[in-house]
């Protein structure tokens, strides 16, 4: 069972960085504050809140004549980002479906994104979604703040992020033209965390795959993009 002696609440994402790194004890980022109980122990001293950091919201940040990169607050919750009209974009709503099949409506309204990519020992729903688009994470830690892809924190997550970092947003293109996405979840019930879920994306050019994405969660230590399957794919009726 939790035992905290302290509850720290940051008004920024380097202040939360700060507090998680100064105070003594074993700590932990909390938002939405849905796996606490399962990802906490007896061995938690404190938490650093994130509710009041400025990590909420989704909006579209555009350079040039490009159709732009979505970002996504990583305390936005599930919730938030299911009835975005910008989030329903990439891969012709791939993310929004991938949303609507975690958990149910009262969870959906308290989880984080950032929460359900952190929390890559649980097959959550949303990052093999995120990582078909090629998503990437803004990572705040004591020397300031670094864009790191996606597939990369699973992949190599002790060289690209430290105890003390945080996830301040997540990243999408928000289109990349003819690419359409689906998503599949296989668990004992619906509102289980999945067994496995799968999320993938084709692009075709004269009735053939010129490109395809496959990414799995629940396979492996970590959500992964299949690439050997990709390239089986590629060139395919």
């Amino acid at each position: 069972m939790l035992d905290l002696k302290a509850v720290h609440r940051a008004g920024s994402a380097a202040e939360a960085v700060r507090l998680l790194a100064e105070t003594a004890g074993q700590g932990l980022y909390v938002a939405g504050g849905t796996i606490l109980v399962p990802a906490g122990s007896s061995r938690l001293d404190f938490l650093v809140d994130l509710t009041a950091a400025g990590l909420s919201g989704i909006r579209v940040e555009r350079s040039g004549g490009s159709a732009g990169t979505l970002v996504i607050g990583a305390t936005t919750t599930v919730g938030d980002l299911l009835r975005s009209p910008e989030a329903a974009r990439p891969a012709g709503g791939l993310l929004r479906e991938a949303a609507s099949s975690l958990a149910n409506h009262t969870v959906r309204n308290l989880a984080t994104v950032g929460g359900n990519l952190f929390a890559w020992h649980f097959p959550t729903d949303l990052p093999p979604a995120f990582l078909v688009l090629d998503a990437s994470i803004t990572v705040v830690g004591p020397r300031g703040e670094r864009v790191v892809p996606l597939e990369r924190f699973y992949t190599a997550r002790a060289e690209v992020f430290a105890v003390v970092d945080l996830i301040a947003d997540v990243r999408v293109p928000v289109e990349t033209p003819g690419l359409r996405g689906a998503f599949e979840k296989h668990g004992r019930k619906r509102l289980d965390v999945a067994l496995v879920n799968c999320a993938a994306a084709v692009r075709l050019e004269g009735g053939r795959i010129a490109e395809a994405r496959l990414a799995l969660g629940g396979v492996d230590r970590a959500p992964a993009r299949r690439r050997d399957v990709e390239a089986i794919l590629a060139g395919k009726p």
